[in-house]
């Protein structure tokens, strides 16, 4: 009775930290992006209702999970992040993390009957790989997605979004570097802050 006792608690113990234990968002590709857009189309849905700020604390969470945003930010300023104190470049991957929510949050809006589908996966080297997807909408043709996701540690995350063949990463680095050249590397997080500040006195 004694030993029937004994292993039915470590039965539960060892079920409890089963249950507890958190699941790793991005163990595939496809999971990783199927949840972003899923949660991009719950948000449109209710955008209205969440207003700005909740779809900004809706979209956080995922967008963080979802996102490499430590690999997006060295690639973003180029030969930059090197001249950087390790202060500098936490700072500039924190704004740069919230810009992209921020950006989130303010163009997807409204809803009109969009739906993301999945259409093909490219393997680009082991550890990357390229989805593509189509938002389609009722009334305008459909937009086509690529998602570029790396692997690292059994985690798949997004580090650049090609929208209709225009990289947004490749947007970033021209803008960013070009800034950081010209003014400076405070004024690339100044200007930065000014847009999410923009984005977040929006009446959308």
């Amino acid at each position: 009775m004694f030993r029937q006792l004994i292993l039915w608690l470590f039965i539960a113990c060892f079920s409890q930290i089963i249950v507890a234990k958190p699941q790793q968002l991005g163990a595939t590709p496809r999971e990783a992006v199927d949840t972003l857009n899923g949660t991009l189309i719950d948000v449109m849905k209710n955008a209205k209702q969440l207003g700005y700020q909740g779809r900004f604390k809706k979209l956080e969470p995922i967008v963080k999970k979802t996102h490499d945003f430590e690999s997006v930010a060295q690639i973003a300023i180029g030969n930059h992040w090197k001249t950087l104190t390790s202060q500098q470049q936490q700072a500039f991957v924190d704004k740069l993390t919230e810009h992209s929510i921020a950006t989130y949050a303010a163009q997807f809006n409204e809803y009109g009957g969009e739906s993301f589908k999945y259409d093909s996966e490219q393997r680009l080297k082991p550890d990357r790989v390229l989805l593509r997807y189509f938002l389609n909408s009722p009334k305008d043709k459909p937009v086509k997605f690529d998602y570029i996701l790396t692997e690292e540690n059994g985690r798949w995350r997004i580090v650049n979004i090609i929208v209709d063949g225009i990289s947004d990463l490749a947007l970033r680095k021209a803008q960013y570097t070009s800034i950081i050249t010209r003014e400076g590397f405070d004024s690339l997080l100044n200007k930065l802050s000014e847009k999410i500040a923009d984005y977040a006195n929006s009446k959308s």
